[in-house]
C-alpha cells in the first residue's frame, strides 16, 4: 500500500502507525527541554502549559501525532508534511478539538519552502523524519535555518546497525508488522555522530543524545543508554 492509503487510519491506536504515537513520556521531555533549554530528566512532571509561547515547527508532522500534544502544552504549532492525504487528515482531526484547533497550522509543502519564506520557530522537531531525506544535511541545514538562534532542535532517528536491521528493519516491518513494510531503507538510517556533525557544522551544540526503546506490548517508549537502535537528539543553535 501507498503511504498516502495509511494516512486515514493514523489515529487508530490499533493501527500501523500507533508505534510512530509519541508518548507522555517523549513529549513532555522534548517540551520541557524546548522551554529550558535543558534535556528533560526521565519521569519529571511537566506544568500544564509548559510551552506557552513558543513557535514549534513538526517537520513531517503526518496526521499530527506530535503536533497536538505539542499544541496542548501551550505551544503555536506550524506542521508541513508533503505526503499526500496527511496534512487533510491532521486538519480534520485538529478541528475536533477546539483545545488545539486554533494553535495548529498544518500545510502540505516540503521544508526548503519555508526556508524561503525567511521564517523563525523557537523549536524545529524533526520525529522519526531524516532516515526518509535523500541529504540528511541538506535537511539538517534548512531545520537550523529556520531555528531563532538560542533555540532547540529535536531528532529522533533509526541508528545504522546491524541491531536496527534486524529489529528496525526485518522484524518491526516483517514478523510483527508494527509498522509498514518497506517503510524504512536501512541504508538511510543515520549514526548519532553523522547527525551530530552536520548539527555542528550549521552552528549547532548538542546537548543530548539518548537511546530510545519502543516496546510494543505495552505500546511504550522509554529511554536506554545505548543508541544503538533509535535515539533521540538535542541541539541549541548558537547565536550568530
Amino acid at each position: 500500500r501507498s503511504k498516502s492509503m495509511l494516512w486515514p487510519s493514523v489515529w487508530d491506536p490499533e493501527g500501523e502507525f500507533s508505534p510512530s504515537r509519541m508518548n507522555t513520556l517523549r513529549v513532555l521531555d522534548q517540551g520541557r527541554a524546548a522551554q529550558t533549554r535543558q534535556p528533560g530528566e526521565e519521569g519529571a512532571k511537566v506544568p500544564r502549559k509548559a510551552l506557552a509561547g513558543l513557535r514549534i515547527l513538526d517537520v513531517g508532522c503526518g496526521g499530527g501525532l506530535l503536533s497536538e500534544p505539542l499544541a496542548r502544552l501551550g505551544a503555536t504549532v506550524t506542521g508541513i508534511d508533503p505526503t499526500p492525504g496527511s496534512i487533510e487528515v491532521a486538519r480534520a482531526h485538529a478541528e475536533r478539538d477546539p483545545e488545539v484547533r486554533d494553535s495548529i497550522v498544518y500545510e502540505g509543502v516540503e521544508i526548503e519552502e519555508l526556508v524561503q519564506r525567511s521564517v523563525k520557530f523557537d523549536a524545529v522537531v524533526a520525529s522519526e523524519v531524516v532516515e526518509h531525506v535523500q541529504n540528511y544535511r541538506d535537511f539538517v541545514k534548512s531545520c537550523v535555518t529556520l531555528t531563532e538562534d538560542g533555540g532547540s532542535l529535536f531528532f529522533t532517528t533509526i541508528n545504522r546497525t546491524v541491531q536496527s536491521f534486524l529489529i528496525a528493519k526485518i522484524a518491526a516491518e516483517y514478523i510483527f508488522r508494527l509498522v509498514p513494510p518497506g517503510l524504512h531503507d536501512w541504508n538511510m538510517f543515520l549514526p548519532p555522530e553523522q547527525l551530530e556533525e552536520a548539527l555542528e557544522t550549521n552552528g549547532c551544540h548538542v546537548r543530548l543524545i539518548h537511546g530510545t526503546f519502543f516496546n510494543p506490548l505495552t505500546q511504550t517508549w522509554s529511554w536506554l543508554k545505548s543508541t544503538d537502535l533509535t535515539y533521540a537528539l538535542h541541539a541549541v543553535k548558537s547565536p550568530a
